[in-house]
């Protein structure tokens, strides 16, 4: 019996063994293979990586304080020591890769929180195996969050003149942070506040139509980010209306918006600069409805952009016509670490399963949390034209999932391969 034993893990370890060995020659088939040995290095902080993926006589090159700066292979090995504590904001693209026989170049971002990276990489097929031979990079400081923040929230926080959109449905959010309000005798129901400054702007906009936000009496949100729900906490305050979320950006607005798992840039993980947190009235799940005097809105979980994102439908009537409306939650998820993303493990999988989703859906009316989203903007020239009501378009759904999933799938192929 112990003989067996020994003779089945002689064989178990040699098949490991011929596996291991085959996984190895096929690791640096491609230029492309080579790249990813450098984004692991830089995921797991190990070494051992660089080694792999440099030529043992390659240089690294840079410029500091004016002079040109050198390291070996070995002297840049040694700089890796452990994973960042914020790996899971870092996100690492292949920007270009050409390639031309045995030879080939590539520019690299490794989009840190702190500092943008811009390699520039010079790759040989060197005994079948691709190696990076050379590597010249320059270091960008980013700019400090808060004031990134800030100077965001006021770019997309403009004025904007509110409007009827359709039915009972109007616009009342900025140039790019979208509000909607939903008209009903019994009380009316808002989707987004925007951020906190942007409130005041909000509530205009609704006494301007010539309702009042003191009888909006359902809030509900989209998206669990600062420029979407920050202004949640102070709006309940003054109305007491129902904050309606799903359970997971439910969680997220309990925090204030901190501890998200995205990198988004300015609004980085909300441990920057979150907002004053709120407790939701009611929990909604997929499928579920809210309703208020014979509206009704369907709620439809599309996670991706926050974990509980949560889109919403409804019907409306107009000159004796029914309409589907989709308040779409968003689907940018480009700027965000999409592979090896501890805090997020099935973003890629939830993306894939909102396309989905989103592709047996009907929108004759698509409107979005942005306005960019939607062409907020130029369906307003053309409205305030007289032209016959350009929010309704049956086709633009469709065109806009095509448009972001084709954002998406790039993206994911530029980052770093899932492992």
């Amino acid at each position: 019996m112990n003989t067996e034993w020994r003779r089945n893990m002689f064989f178990s370890l040699l098949i490991l063994a011929m596996l291991l060995a085959v996984s190895a020659a096929k690791a640096q088939d491609s230029p492309r293979d080579a790249i990813e040995l450098y984004f692991r290095a830089h995921a797991s902080g190990d070494g051992d990586f660089i080694r792999q993926a440099f030529a043992p006589d390659a240089r690294i090159e840079f410029v500091e304080n004016g002079q040109l700066r050198q390291w070996t292979r070995e002297e840049f090995a040694q700089r890796f020591r452990g994973p960042a504590a914020d790996e899971y904001r870092r996100v690492r693209r292949v920007e270009s890769l050409d390639v031309n026989g045995t030879a080939a170049s590539a520019v690299v971002t490794l989009d840190y929180p702190q500092v943008l990276f811009r390699d520039h990489i010079a790759l040989l097929r060197i005994e079948n195996q691709w190696k990076i031979v050379n590597k010249v990079f320059s270091a960008e400081p980013t700019e400090p969050a808060q004031e990134a923040l800030n100077k965001v929230l006021k770019n997309w926080s403009l004025p904007f003149e509110p409007r009827k959109i359709i039915g009972n449905i109007y616009y009342v959010g900025s140039n790019l942070i979208s509000s909607f309000l939903i008209v009903t005798p019994a009380g009316h129901i808002l989707i987004d506040t925007g951020h906190l400054q942007m409130l005041p702007l909000v509530e205009a906009n609704i006494e301007k139509l010539g309702f009042k936000y003191q009888d909006v009496k359902i809030l509900l949100n989209s998206q669990a980010h600062i420029d979407h729900c920050g202004g949640f906490a102070e709006f309940k305050r003054q109305t007491g209306a129902t904050v309606a979320v799903s359970k997971l950006d439910g969680e997220l607005m309990m925090q204030g918006g901190k501890r998200d798992f995205a990198n988004t840039g300015a609004f980085g993980n909300g441990d920057d600069s979150g907002y004053e947190p709120i407790r939701p009235d009611r929990i909604i799940a997929d499928g579920e409805r809210v309703e208020l005097d014979g509206v009704s809105l369907t709620a439809h979980l599309t996670p991706g952009h926050t974990k509980g994102c949560t889109s919403w439908s409804m019907r409306v009537e107009e000159h004796g016509r029914s309409y589907d409306v989709l308040f779409l939650c968003g689907l940018t998820v480009s700027p965000f670490k999409l592979t090896n993303n501890e805090k997020y493990p099935n973003i890629v999988d939830d993306m894939r399963s909102t396309f989905i989703r989103l592709r047996g859906m009907h929108a004759d009316v698509l409107l979005a949390a942005h306005g960019f989203w939607f062409d907020l903007e130029g369906k307003a020239a053309r409205q305030k034209k007289g032209e016959p009501n350009p929010f309704i378009d049956p086709d633009e759904f469709g065109r806009h999932l095509t448009e972001m999933e084709k954002d998406f799938e790039q993206a994911l192929q530029a980052q770093e391969r899932q492992r």
